[in-house]
């Protein structure tokens, strides 16, 4: 008999004992179980890569800046940048810090320009796409906005003579817009610092990220066949949603303080159908959360339209660590 735990947010796999694989022999059961662990654990390893910033990735602070005269910001014109807070950005000779300020017309125009080869100037226009990469042109100094690290008490900004394309206008609306710099995989924002112009960096939301973990079956002696795994152990994050990955098997997740000899119950389990995806509410009722923290533990039976022997099975997760 395998037992929920209340509610299934462990770090730790529960222990399982009891009965077999419908019927279908603890001989071929002992033969891939060291082959399903495997998988298992390989499965909770996997993250997928990081995503890229987009416009539904923009935080509502970073959302700061804005040109003049356009409803869209593209490549090849020149424009006067300007921050909510601060004003208009422009260069300025300094003693401490980069050379900007907010200097007004003074400070030259910027230019979003496309990536080109060595040596040549791209000066076509163009809408800016949100995973673009750009580089950033001033007219005044002319040179190229850039990141450089100087730590908190600075702007970590620097002027380049030749162009670096590590620069992304996302979430456009109209002229408004926010600025993100992918060598530092943030948002520049206006920010008060010690010495220089007041401009920082805004951590963007952790993106949502995704990986498959293996539900394997444990051996039993009667009744139903438990199938067990678990994902993000150690890890600090939450988990946003849980698709029953098989084309043809119903999996029966198993209600806290409900156990796998009552699968045979409604009352006992949550039904999830071949390729369905947990509701809110289903997600709630098992685990106490619609969004419960990592290291989440699985137990469930299953159903196919005819009987046969499975010995693993796939959930795919979606999940985001914390910023």
């Amino acid at each position: 008999m395998a037992r929920a735990q209340s509610p299934s947010t462990t770090s730790s796999f529960p222990q399982f004992a009891g009965d077999t694989l419908n019927q279908q022999g603890a001989e071929t059961m002992s033969r891939s179980r060291r082959a399903v662990a495997l998988l298992s654990a390989l499965a909770a390893l996997a993250v997928a890569p990081a995503a890229v910033a987009g416009a539904a990735d923009v935080p509502s602070g970073a959302d700061q800046w804005s040109v003049a005269n356009t409803s869209s910001v593209q490549t090849g014109v020149d424009y006067e940048l300007h921050n909510r807070t601060g004003g208009q950005l422009g260069y300025d000779n300094r003693t401490f810090g980069v050379d900007l300020g907010w200097v007004g017309h003074s400070g030259g125009t910027f230019e979003f320009m496309r990536k080109a080869p060595p040596g040549v100037r791209d000066h076509r226009r163009g809408p800016i796409a949100e995973d673009e990469d750009v580089a950033i042109y001033n007219s005044k100094s002319r040179r190229y906005l850039i990141f450089k690290s100087r730590g908190e008490t600075k702007a970590e900004l620097d002027w380049s003579r030749t162009p670096t394309y590590e620069w992304q206008v996302q979430g456009q609306h109209g002229a408004g817009f926010a600025l993100f710099n992918d060598r530092v995989d943030r948002f520049l924002v206006y920010q008060s610092k010690n010495y220089g112009i007041n401009l920082g960096w805004l951590t963007g939301p952790p993106p949502v990220q995704s990986a498959s973990v293996g539900l394997s079956a444990q051996a039993v002696t009667q009744g139903w066949v438990p199938y067990a795994g678990a994902f993000g152990a150690g890890t600090q994050g939450k988990l946003l949603s849980v698709q029953n990955a098989n084309s043809t098997a119903t999996l029966l997740f198993v209600r806290p303080n409900h156990s796998t000899t009552e699968c045979g119950d409604p009352s006992a389990t949550i039904p999830v159908s071949p390729g369905a995806t947990m509701t809110r509410d289903q997600m709630k009722a098992l685990y106490g959360a619609e969004s419960p923290r990592l290291g989440v533990t699985f137990l469930a039976c299953l159903i196919t339209p005819t009987p046969q022997a499975i010995s693993l099975t796939f959930l795919n997760l979606t999940y985001q660590l914390d910023g």
